[in-house]
C-alpha cells in the first residue's frame, strides 16, 4: 500500500508539474525569438516549421491560422509608447508610410481576442479601405466608436492590435525591427 500510495503521489506531482509548465510556456513566457520595432512586436517563429513544442501550442494559442512567415509576418501591439496597455479611454491614430507589402491591414482586438463590435461593420483598415493623405501617408483613428479618418472601434476596454503585412518586401522581412511601421499618437483621454 506504501509503495502505492509513493507512485500515485509522484505521478500527481509529475501531471502537476507537467501541466504548470504547459499553461507558463504557452501563456506567460515570452517567446525566444520575439522583435521589437517601436510598439509592434512579433514573434519569428510564427508560420515556421522549425520550432519546439511549446512554441508550436504558443502559436496554435495566440495566433490563429498564422501563415508561412515566408508569406505573412505579424505584428502586434498591446500597449503605448510609454508602455501604457492601450485602452478605449484614450483616443489613438497610427501614422506613417504604408509598410512595404504587396497587401496589410490593422485590426483591432477585444481582451477576449476578439473583434471589437462596431456599428459601422468596419473593423480593419487594410491596403484597400484606406483613404490616404497628400503625401501619400496614412492615419487611422483609434476610438471607441470608430469615428475620425478610417477609423477602427475600440470599443470599452482595453484593446490589441494586430498588423498584417502579406508578401513583405525581402528587406522588411530579412529585418523587421527595423522597419518603417505605423506609429502611435496618444490623443485625449476620458476618465
Amino acid at each position: 500500500m506504501k509503495t502505492l500510495f509513493r507512485w500515485l503521489s509522484a505521478l500527481i506531482v509529475g501531471v502537476a508539474l507537467g501541466a504548470g509548465s504547459l499553461w507558463y510556456m504557452t501563456f506567460r513566457a515570452a517567446p525566444p525569438s520575439l522583435v521589437h520595432n517601436g510598439i509592434w512586436r512579433t514573434n519569428l517563429e510564427a508560420g515556421s516549421a522549425a520550432i519546439d513544442a511549446y512554441s508550436r501550442l504558443r502559436i496554435a494559442v495566440t495566433s490563429l491560422l498564422a501563415l508561412n512567415r515566408s508569406e505573412t509576418i505579424y505584428f502586434e501591439a498591446s500597449a503605448d509608447a510609454e508602455g501604457e496597455p492601450l485602452t478605449a479611454a484614450c483616443d489613438y491614430t497610427l501614422t506613417g508610410a504604408p509598410p512595404e507589402a504587396r497587401w496589410w491591414s490593422v485590426t483591432a482586438y477585444g481582451p477576449d481576442d476578439m473583434l471589437i463590435h462596431s456599428a459601422s461593420e468596419r473593423y480593419s483598415a487594410s491596403a484597400a479601405s484606406v483613404e490616404t493623405n497628400a503625401d501619400g501617408s496614412v492615419t487611422i483613428a483609434l476610438t471607441p466608436d470608430g469615428s475620425g479618418p478610417n477609423g477602427i472601434a475600440t470599443g470599452n476596454a482595453t484593446f490589441a492590435l494586430l498588423l498584417r503585412l502579406y508578401h513583405p518586401a525581402e528587406s522588411l522581412a530579412a529585418a523587421p525591427d527595423a522597419a518603417a511601421l505605423f506609429t502611435l499618437n496618444k490623443g485625449s483621454c476620458r476618465a
